[in-house]
Formats: C-alpha cells, sequence, structure tokens
C-alpha cells in the first residue's frame, strides 16, 4: 500500500471514499434518529413524526439517488470525475447544515434528498474513477474500499447517534465534508477521461501521479499509456447523435455486459441487508430478540464492516464470481433462517434457547452480503462496458439500483404489517438462490483481466457457449 508505484492510488481512492464515509454516516444516522424524531423527545418543533412518515423518511432518500444518477452522470462525463466529486462534497455539505436548522418535517426530508443525492452520486462516481485510475492488478482491492468506507461511515453513525448529542453527530460529519472537498481537489483528474478528451499532456501527467513515475517513464509506463491511448480514442463516437449510441449498444459483448449489469445490480436490494439497515431496531424487535435494538444495531454494522474488509482483501484473489456465489447462497441460508425462527415464533413455538438465532442469522446476512453482492457487482460493471458505452449504461443500471430500493425500503413495513415477517424473509431468500444461479452460469471472471480482454472474453463466450463456464472457473 506505501510501495512508490501503487501509494497514490490508494490515496486518491481513500480520499474520494470519503464521500462514502459521510454516506454511510447518513445511513447510520437513520435508524436511532427515526426512534428520536417519533418520540416525545424529538428536537422538531412540529413534534413528533407517525409511523407513516418514519416510512417516508427511511424510502425518500432514493429519490435523491436517482436525481444523482442523472446529474452526477452527465457531470461526470462532460466536466469530468473531479468536478462530480466536488458537486457531491457540495451537497452533502448542505445536507447536514440543514440538519442544524431542521425544525420540522419538511427540513428533514430535504436532508435525506440532499444526502440520497450525495449518495447516487458516490455510486454512480467514484467506481468509474477508481477503475480508471488503478492498475488491474490491484483493480478489485480499490474497488472494494467503497464498501469499506460505507460500512465504517453506518457504524459510525450507529455509535455517534446512540451515545452523542443529535447536533454533535452533525458538527462531526460537517468536518468529514469539509476534510473530503478539501481533499478533492489536490486529486489530477482520471487520466483514461483526460485522453477520451484529448488532453494528451494533462493525462500523462495525472498518470504519472497516480503510477509515481518520476520524468524517467519505465517501459511499464509506456505501454499504459499506449493502452490508455487506445481506450482513449474510442469514447470519441459517443459524441455522436443518438443512432450510433443504439448501434453501439446492439454490439453483441455489450449486450451480453448490459443484461449482466442489469441482473447483477439487483442482487443487493433484493437480499434483504437494505431493509435490515434501514429498520434495524424493527426488525429485532419483530423477530424476538431479547438484546437492546441499539446493541443489535452495532453488532451488525460492525459485521458488515468486517465483511467488506474480508471482500476487500479476497477480491482479488478468490476473483469476483466465487464471492457472488457464495455470497448469493450464504444470502439465502440466512434469510430462509430467518424466515424459520419468525415462523415459529410467530405460531408459539417456545424458542426460549434459540434467541440467539435472529442476531446471529442476521449479522450473518449482513457480513454474507458485504463481501459479495453488496460490493462486488459495483466493481463488474465498470469492467465488462466499454468505455464508449460505460457511462450510459452505469447511469441506468444505478437508476434500476436505486428504484428497487425505493419500492424495498418504502413498502417493507406495511407487507411486514399485512403478512408478517416471515414470508418476506423466505422471499428474500429464493431472490439470492436465483441470484447465485445466474452468476454460476452466465457471468464472467474478470479478476485481473484488462478491459481488452474482458471484452474479448464476452465475445469468445458468445461463440463458445460450452466451454464458458470451465474457462471461467
Amino acid at each position: 500500500m506505501l510501495s512508490k508505484g501503487i501509494r497514490n492510488q490508494y490515496f486518491a481512492t481513500i480520499c474520494a471514499n470519503l464521500a462514502t464515509l459521510i454516506y454511510g454516516l447518513s445511513i447510520g444516522w437513520l435508524s436511532p434518529n427515526l426512534e428520536l424524531l417519533l418520540s416525545p423527545a424529538t428536537p422538531l418543533s412540529s413534534g413528533p413524526i407517525s409511523s407513516s412518515e418514519a416510512g417516508w423518511i427511511g424510502s425518500i432518500g432514493t429519490v435523491g439517488c436517482v436525481i444523482a444518477v442523472l446529474i452526477c452522470g452527465w457531470v461526470a462525463e462532460i466536466a469530468g470525475r473531479k468536478a462530480a466529486l466536488m458537486l457531491i462534497g457540495v451537497t452533502q455539505l448542505a445536507s447536514w447544515v440543514i440538519v442544524i436548522f431542521a425544525s420540522n418535517l419538511n427540513m428533514i426530508y430535504t436532508f435525506r434528498i440532499l444526502g440520497g443525492f450525495a449518495g447516487g452520486g458516490t455510486f454512480s462516481v467514484i467506481p468509474m474513477f477508481v477503475s480508471e485510475i488503478s492498475e488491474d492488478r490491484i483493480r478489485g482491492s480499490l474497488g472494494a474500499v467503497l464498501s469499506i468506507t460505507c460500512n465504517i461511515g453506518i457504524l459510525l453513525g450507529f455509535i455517534l447517534c446512540y451515545y452523542l448529542e443529535y447536533l454533535t453527530v452533525t458538527y462531526i460529519a460537517l468536518a468529514f465534508c469539509i476534510l473530503f472537498s478539501v481533499g478533492c481537489m489536490f486529486l489530477p483528474e482520471s487520466p483514461q477521461y483526460l485522453f477520451t478528451k484529448e488532453k494528451k499532456d494533462r493525462a500523462i501527467r495525472s498518470l504519472r501521479f497516480y503510477r509515481g513515475e518520476a520524468d524517467n517513464e519505465s517501459s511499464k509506463f509506456i505501454s499504459e499509456v499506449a493502452k490508455f491511448k487506445e481506450v482513449g480514442n474510442v469514447p470519441k463516437e459517443s459524441t455522436r447523435r443518438v443512432q450510433l449510441h443504439i448501434k453501439d449498444l446492439l454490439n453483441k459483448a455489450t449486450l451480453k455486459g448490459i443484461l449482466i449489469c442489469v441482473i447483477v445490480m439487483m442482487f443487493h436490494p433484493m437480499s434483504g441487508s437494505v431493509p435490515l439497515i434501514t429498520f434495524t431496531d424493527r426488525i429485532f424487535r419483530d423477530s424476538g430478540s431479547d438484546l437492546p435494538p441499539a446493541t443489535c444495531a452495532m453488532i451488525v454494522a460492525a459485521i458488515q464492516l468486517v465483511g467488506s474488509y474480508v471482500s476487500s482483501v479476497t477480491v482479488d484473489k478468490a476473483g469476483r464470481k466465487v464471492l457472488l456465489v457464495t455470497s448469493a447462497f450464504g444470502c439465502a441460508f440466512c434469510s430462509a433462517t430467518m424466515g424459520t425462527y419468525s415462523f415459529l415464533n410467530t405460531n408459539g413455538f417456545d424458542l426460549s434457547f434459540f434467541k440467539w438465532i435472529p442476531v446471529t442469522t442476521l449479522s450473518g446476512l449482513v457480513f454474507i452480503t458485504a463481501i459479495g453482492i453488496g460490493i462486488v457487482p459495483f466493481i463488474i460493471m465498470p469492467e465488462i462496458l466499454e468505455p464508449r458505452v460505460r457511462g450510459f449504461v452505469i447511469t441506468w443500471c444505478l437508476l434500476e439500483f436505486h428504484a428497487v430500493a425505493f419500492l424495498v425500503v418504502k413498502f417493507f413495513p406495511s407487507i411486514v404489517d399485512r403478512i408478517g415477517l416471515y414470508p418476506v424473509m423466505w422471499f428474500f431468500s429464493c431472490c439470492c438462490v436465483l441470484a447465485a444461479l445466474f452468476v454460476i452460469f452466465y457471468v464472467p471472471e474478470t479478476k485481473g483481466k484488462s478491459f481488452e480482454e474482458i471484452t474479448e472474453s464476452l465475445d469468445s463466450e458468445k461463440k463458445a457457449v460450452p466451454k464458458r463456464t470451465s474457462m471461467d472457473v
């Protein structure tokens, strides 16, 4: 991590992912503060909120996410990845300033929408930025930092909100926002983006920074410059009319890459971990756990953080496909177990010796989600999409991701009230099994491969389907 050739790549990745930590902090802020806003001790002068309003607070952030995917993706393509990161920083700063002055529900909604905007921006811009500045050999590990910092933020949010004053947490978040914005000011633009804009001199200086190269250029550096130039020549066609965009999207390898992205982006919201983090207190209460909700929430967040770290150190060793399959089957088992426990508890069975099951299975669910389906789809997307269609496809896949997450979070409480917790958990389990089967039979391995090798792999797999599985393994 401190070696000359890669330390600037790690520095830039960590700096950019401070935005992800801040977004995680806003997620961790939600669960404990929903209980506060529902209580007579609410800091809002308008009084306590209703359960329906709490549901809207939990889900309305995805509206900001959807807006961010459209705006930040456009800014990243027109003005650059660095400009998009700065936009995210300004939005996060504004969102936490609103909390200081929030006196009614509409201001909390605004905070959540702006926070969601920043979150949607981080998940659309940062994976692209990190993918474009990193070497092939560490691209997966750097991409997994997104999950680590987000989960650090969630855990930090739980801890701070349970033990510190309401406004104290806000001031800490503002300090992180300032640190992120200042740090991004000193980062060079993505070299690949600069090559696509034909800014050769700036691109080479940027590449030197991220590769730790001095004025004397090594053969490895020269070959990488040539590769970036070749990739950079392709996106020129993206400035043409929509008809050519459609033609580009109809390429066989590109179509397969798009289909993979569309499906794998549904893995995370359909695994059950998204409503678990949003409604942690309620789920543990409904499941029959005896542990205090605050303790359960912090246990879940800590285990999720450990899972994201495990993913970061294994994604470039075990491979993307192995992590996805393991994670999907593991989530299916945990959700099914939780559903079965809830079913037995609801029907009056004596489970006094099994009170440990809710915490164990739900902690296992978030851990296994964190090592695979929670982060690997965001790593795969920039890897399997050609540069000329990458921004466009990622934008729409993220729109799909946030739309599905919104529906799951918004309707989770009402569906649980109507039919119970166990059918919902069994449904999530079935979705995870289908996800694992899709990865086994259709998703290629991208570990350690260049963009050109991955595209060739998609093409060859189209032509030689019987050989695909053995080649991937």
